[in-house]
């Protein structure tokens, strides 16, 4: 079903009733893997540097040659989350909450909250990052 628009151009309005079977397509694992296509040309590979509080972060971005749109790939985005995560560490702009140290008599453990353990699953591994003796920073890896 389609309606007019003023304009003269016409927009589709469909509803549960319009759609016909169902689609299943699947996504290729390399589908978010530059180079990218914009402007109907491949993007080039370009050297970036960012600078905060006296560090200098050097990363890799797709940029396309006409219109110097920047594009990450999904390796690329993790990398510059991992920049961010520090800006966020040096600015103390994280939520922290407190939990007590257990000792069940052969090692420490700490227990945490079920808002944050929802969507955990069994048999996820944590890679623990040491920043100190008493200081470290957990990733649950699935």
């Amino acid at each position: 079903m389609k309606r007019k628009k003023a304009e003269g151009k016409e927009e589709a309005n469909l509803g549960a009733g319009d759609v016909g079977a169902r689609v299943h397509f699947t996504i290729s694992k390399h589908a978010f893997q530059g180079p990218f296509t914009c402007h109907r040309r491949k993007t080039n590979l370009v050297q970036k540097i960012m600078r905060y509080a006296g560090l200098q972060y050097q990363y890799a971005v797709w940029e396309c040659p006409v219109c110097k749109k920047e594009l990450l790939d999904v390796a690329q985005a993790n990398h510059l989350e991992s920049f961010w995560m520090i800006q966020h560490i040096l600015e103390n702009k994280l939520i922290s909450i407190e939990r007590t140290i257990n000792y069940d008599g052969k090692t420490f453990f700490v227990r945490f909250p079920t808002s944050i353990t929802q969507n955990w699953k069994k048999h996820e591994t944590a890679e623990i990052k040491i920043l100190g003796p008493r200081k470290m920073l957990i990733e649950v890896k699935g």
